[in-house]
């Protein structure tokens, strides 16, 4: 297994899920992993793939999506540094459910599925652990569904900003364009633009070339309520 250095440590550390484990099954992840390195919109794994492990994000972004028959594209989410996934399939050991690509140039750290196995086969209390990592995934689907249902386009844009940079901690740029921020709430890129420019005259964010930095939180939380 590669080592990892105190940078990507620090990295993994900072993961709202890692940070909470108990030092014995950190230790345990951090030295049962590789480094696996992806160019932008290289695949990581496809729908229907076999389970082979859990990554986690060091660097860069991932897209996680599913294509339909006529191979168009629905972005579900994105995943950005500190943020581990790959873990539905080790509960039932199906196939992958889903399409991940690298957004961008991405470092992820991969922990295969033989030395989970190991893990859980000595350790089957840290089950639960995988278990919350699992449910923090469930509370976000919920929160999308609920918002999906019930809010206006301009609120179903600012939840979804809220929740992917809530992802980075608001502390980094979303590599995101148009198109995929409207694939992602079920908008017209059209909507999505208008929604955008008025966002941007209210000093809410700032748009870039496949990017929108949130600028002041409280007031994309306010137009999101």
């Amino acid at each position: 297994m590669s080592a990892l250095t105190k940078k990507q440590i620090n990295i993994i550390e900072k993961g709202p899920w890692f940070e909470s484990r108990c030092e014995h099954l950190k230790q345990f992840l951090l030295a049962n992993g590789k480094c696996v390195s992806l160019n932008a919109h290289e695949s990581l794994f496809l729908r229907g793939d076999a389970h082979d492990g859990i990554y986690v994000v060091l660097s860069g972004v991932m897209r996680i999506s599913g294509v339909n028959s006529n191979g168009k594209e629905a972005v579900l989410s994105f995943i950005d540094a500190s943020l581990w996934f790959g873990e539905v399939t080790l509960f039932d050991k199906g196939l992958r459910t889903h399409d991940v690509y690298a957004q961008t140039d991405a470092q992820l750290f991969y922990v295969p599925q033989r030395s989970l196995e190991q893990l859980l086969s000595k350790h089957p209390e840290y089950w639960q652990e995988f278990g919350l990592l699992l449910a923090q995934k469930l509370r976000l689907m919920f929160s999308s569904m609920e918002d999906h249902a019930l809010h206006s386009a301009e609120q179903k844009v600012c939840n979804r900003l809220l929740m992917l940079s809530e992802q980075t901690n608001f502390s980094a740029p979303l590599a995101l364009s148009q198109q995929q921020l409207a694939d992602m709430t079920y908008l017209t890129r059209q909507t999505i633009n208008q929604i955008l420019q008025k966002l941007v005259k209210k000093n809410a964010i700032s748009l870039g070339y496949q990017c929108i930095t949130v600028l002041d939180v409280r007031k994309l939380q306010a137009l999101a309520s």
